[in-house]
């Protein structure tokens, strides 16, 4: 496994404890991951790349939603972008 920190990439490691389930560490860990892909979708959406939606005409822009550990992804897509399984 390797990380990107603060754009350079870290030495390779292998992760050698697992974060259980009800961890102390967890809440931390999800608030990283969930900062980090918040960037990612913000550099995403400014590129134009990924169009957020509006519920109505005067409410906000949405591309994504996170509550404790859920996380949902909003995106406009044609249904040729749509892959329905």
């Amino acid at each position: 496994m390797q990380l990107l920190w603060n754009g350079e990439l870290l030495d390779e490691f292998l992760p050698k404890h697992k974060v259980r389930q009800g961890s102390l560490i967890s809440p931390y860990l999800f608030v990283f991951f969930l900062k980090s892909l918040t960037h990612l979708v913000n550099l995403v959406i400014h590129k134009k790349a990924w169009k957020s939606i509006k519920i109505n005409k005067r409410g906000p822009l949405i591309s994504h939603l996170a509550f404790v550990d859920d996380i949902l992804l909003f995106a406009k897509a044609t249904l040729n972008q749509v892959n329905v399984a």
